[in-house]
């Protein structure tokens, strides 16, 4: 991505982030007058949205706009350029201020960041970065200090807490879409998820976890959301330093002792399940078994009860005849 010069002082910056910024220099007039960064940015959104980022191209850009495709590198200067500025376009939240206690501003934030999202699936395809550097994706952040604004809490933890809240509500976005999902692999996991390789998974998947669901009502983000927001009021509450947590080495997932130690506790587990079923079964025979011998044991009580009761009778009988 080619560096321009900016207007003023400004520093120098990608081209894509200078047009955001608004210091980028503006190329010459075209033969279409009415073309602008603008125009093309917006088309390319109105393609993402009805077909998907995958079906954002040049060309089918500028069919869009009505030019010949070279014609949109006098404003952008490819497509890397061109999902930025969509992105930041497409990011653009105004939430309103509503009052009400933190967790409260803080929740009607990420549901209108959540309404962006909804409004424009495809950014879930391009997840936020740790160094937002777009304005109206550093708007999105400064919102959400306001939001937290009365929190006694240093920004130094604030913006990470935002930058969660944000990573939360693109991968829920992402991970409720089923677009992606081949309908027959799906009719196919209640086959494939089976008792012995997933033992705890496969009930569920029978019950029918994976069926195609209905459009998500709120419940399955609300519920996420607010136990993210139960975990930051538990931190405020508690006001003691998190405990340092070691980044480990990416190549531990590929160490052949790992691996071997991780086949080893699925297979003690699975011993384990096993014996548990075996266990578990054992007490229900167990059980059943003895429920049987107390109702037997009942069941010849009351037949001797019963048989005495009637020879008890016999002799009364009896003996009111003889008197």
């Amino acid at each position: 991505m080619t560096s321009i010069e900016p207007h003023d002082d400004s520093p120098p910056l990608p081209h894509a982030h200078a047009l955001t910024w608004g210091v980028a220099a503006l190329p010459h007039r075209g033969p279409k007058r009415e073309l602008s960064t603008e125009r093309i940015v917006e088309a390319a959104i109105e393609i993402a949205d009805a077909d998907g980022l995958e079906a954002v191209s040049m060309g089918r850009v500028a069919a869009a706009v009505g030019v010949a495709p070279m014609s949109l590198y006098r404003y952008v200067t490819g497509k890397d350029d061109l999902l930025l500025l969509m992105f930041d376009a497409a990011s653009e939240v105004t939430v309103p201020s509503t009052g009400g206690s933190w967790r409260e501003r803080v929740k009607q934030w990420a549901l209108f960041v959540r309404a962006t999202y909804d409004a424009h699936p495809w950014l879930a395809d391009l997840p936020p970065s740790a160094t937002p550097t777009t304005p109206n994706r550093l708007a999105i952040l400064e919102a959400g200090l306001v939001a937290l604004e009365e929190v006694d809490a240093p920004d130094r933890m604030k913006v990470p807490t935002l930058l969660l809240l944000l990573g939360y509500i693109a991968l829920y976005a992402r991970a409720s879409s089923d677009a992606d999902v081949d309908d027959e692999v799906r009719r196919a996991l209640p086959e494939l998820v089976t008792d012995e390789r997933f033992p705890l998974l496969a009930p569920a998947v029978r019950e029918g976890m994976f069926e195609p669901q209905q459009p998500d009502d709120g419940r399955g983000f609300g519920f996420g959301l607010s136990r993210l927001l139960d975990g930051i009021a538990r931190w405020l509450e508690r006001g003691e330093p998190d405990d340092d947590v070691e980044r480990m080495p990416a190549a531990i997932v590929a160490d052949k002792q790992v691996r071997e130690a991780a086949k080893a506790v699925a297979e003690a587990r699975e011993q384990l399940r096993r014996a548990e079923s075996k266990a578990a079964d054992a007490v229900a025979k167990a059980t059943e078994r003895l429920l049987a011998a107390e109702a037997k044991a009942e069941a010849a009580e009351a037949k001797a009860a019963a048989k005495a009761g009637a020879k008890a009778a016999k002799a009364e009988a009896k003996r009111s005849k003889r008197d």
